[in-house]
C-alpha cells in the first residue's frame, strides 16, 4: 500500500532566479526583469511538478522573497536590518527587524 504524501514548503530555486534576486537587491536589475525571471521559474516549477503525478502542486515559493519572511515582506513597520541566516550552500536570508515594542502597564485590581 502506498503512503499518501504531498509537498510542503519550498522547492529549490534555479541558479538564474537566485542570481536575478541578488541582482535586483543590489539595484542592478529592474523589478520588471526580476518578475520575468520569477514567472519563468514559476512556470518551470509547476510544469515539472505536474509530471510527478502529485495530487498537490505548489509554486514552491519561487516568487517569494524568503520562506521565512514572505508573510511580512513589504511592511513599512519593519526595519530591514534583522538577523542574517546563513545556509550551507552559501546563500543567506535576512529576517526583518521589528520596531521597538512598548508595553504599557495597567493598574491591576486586587480582590479583597
Amino acid at each position: 500500500m502506498p503512503i499518501p504524501t504531498e509537498p510542503i514548503g519550498s522547492i529549490p530555486r534555479q541558479r538564474a532566479l537566485i542570481e536575478a534576486v541578488a541582482s535586483h537587491a543590489a539595484g542592478k536589475l529592474p523589478r520588471e526583469d526580476l518578475e520575468t525571471v520569477q514567472a519563468e521559474a514559476l512556470a518551470d516549477t509547476l510544469a515539472r511538478f505536474a509530471t510527478t503525478g502529485s495530487p498537490v502542486i505548489t509554486d514552491g515559493e519561487q516568487t517569494k522573497p524568503s520562506f521565512a519572511t514572505y508573510p511580512v515582506a513589504g511592511l513599512a513597520s519593519l526595519a530591514p536590518d534583522g538577523a542574517v541566516i546563513p545556509f550551507a550552500d552559501g546563500h543567506t536570508r535576512q529576517l526583518p527587524a521589528s520596531p521597538p515594542v512598548r508595553f504599557t502597564t495597567q493598574p491591576t485590581r486586587r480582590s479583597t
